[in-house]
């Protein structure tokens, strides 16, 4: 066992059993009230969270594929431990690599530090910086005494820095990185692209594709994707930057499905479309998203479509 490996994290011991039992519960998605209150209960004993947060950095270290769980996990019970020890830990192991597998949502889960539902979320950092999470959004973040490190797992986020000479502060989202210099900005992924815009400051842009830094400052945009380089987007007026942080999503000759898709992200139940929306003009509008139920009438009232409401939140938009 490693020097720095707290003792109740060892493969046989009971508390770290009940952990990764938890990581299980956690990353399963069905969680009531009652046993997130239990949780938080037996988090709250300072054993219990130090076995937490080491099973959960070791399963964060095997990584997204579902390859990686099953070659990382062989060598973990190390050599000479009792046979029945290895096989607890393997069943452990199976049991998170399953979950993986069958909950594509899992894996998300288990990596995030930060997480917003449907709604927008603020955040507190470490080191007195503040983010803000999009509706359906993720960070993980990784400070040291040498670097801040975010991670954008998904959606979009907005950043307001605060000054150390010491470190610097990046987000990490896709195949690139966006670097504070001094400065508030936005970091949004949208499928296989990555955009910011700055709102304060200056930040830098960069990504493997084109390498080197892409200076960008208050007002400005760029974006890039797997394949692509560090690309200069049309400039914005600095208080639209992030204008859903105060609840309103600007859409400027947007598709209208990809509108629908954005104001149901907002919304607590799913939103689905119907039928083939790809010929109908592109949209511009100004939605209240903490008034989601109205915004998506709005939204269906300007592109002449209709929404038809079923329970459990469900929502049809159509022609």
């Amino acid at each position: 066992m490693s020097p720095h490996t707290p003792p109740s994290a060892r493969a046989d011991d009971p508390v770290a059993e009940q952990a990764r039992a938890w990581i299980v519960f956690l990353a399963s998605g069905e969680h009531s009230d009652a046993r997130m209150q239990a949780f938080e209960q037996w988090l709250a004993e300072p054993v219990h969270r130090r076995a937490f947060e080491h099973e959960r950095r070791l399963w964060r270290s095997l990584g997204p594929s579902p390859l990686a769980p099953a070659t990382a996990v062989a060598p973990l019970p190390g050599v000479g431990r009792p046979r029945r020890r290895r096989l607890r830990w393997a069943a452990a192991a199976a049991a998170v690599v399953a979950l993986l597998v069958a909950w594509p949502d899992a894996w998300l889960r288990l990596q995030a530090d930060h997480r917003s539902n449907y709604q927008v979320q603020a955040v507190q950092l470490p080191d007195g910086s503040r983010a803000v999470l999009d509706a359906d959004s993720a960070i993980a973040v990784h400070f040291d005494a040498h670097a801040r490190r975010i991670e954008l797992l998904r959606g979009r986020a907005w950043f307001e820095v605060t000054a150390d000479g010491q470190r610097r502060f990046s987000v990490a989202a896709g195949n690139g990185v966006v670097e504070d210099i001094s400065t508030a900005f936005t970091v949004a992924r949208l499928d296989d692209t990555v955009e910011t815009e700055v709102g304060q400051g200056r930040v830098r842009v960069a990504n493997p594709v084109d390498g080197g830094w892409t200076y960008l400052q208050v007002g400005q945009r760029a974006s890039y994707g797997a394949h692509s380089g560090v690309t200069r987007l049309a400039d914005v007026a600095a208080d639209r930057v992030g204008a859903w942080r105060q609840g309103e999503l600007l859409l400027d000759e947007t598709a209208v499905a990809e509108a629908v898709q954005e104001v149901g992200r907002y919304r607590r139940g799913p939103t689905f479309v119907r039928g083939d929306l790809s010929r109908l003009p592109a949209v511009s509008a100004a939605l209240r998203i903490d008034q989601p139920e109205q915004a998506l009438d709005a939204l269906a009232a300007t592109a002449g479509l209709q929404v038809t409401r079923l329970p459990l939140g469900v929502a049809i938009v159509h022609p």
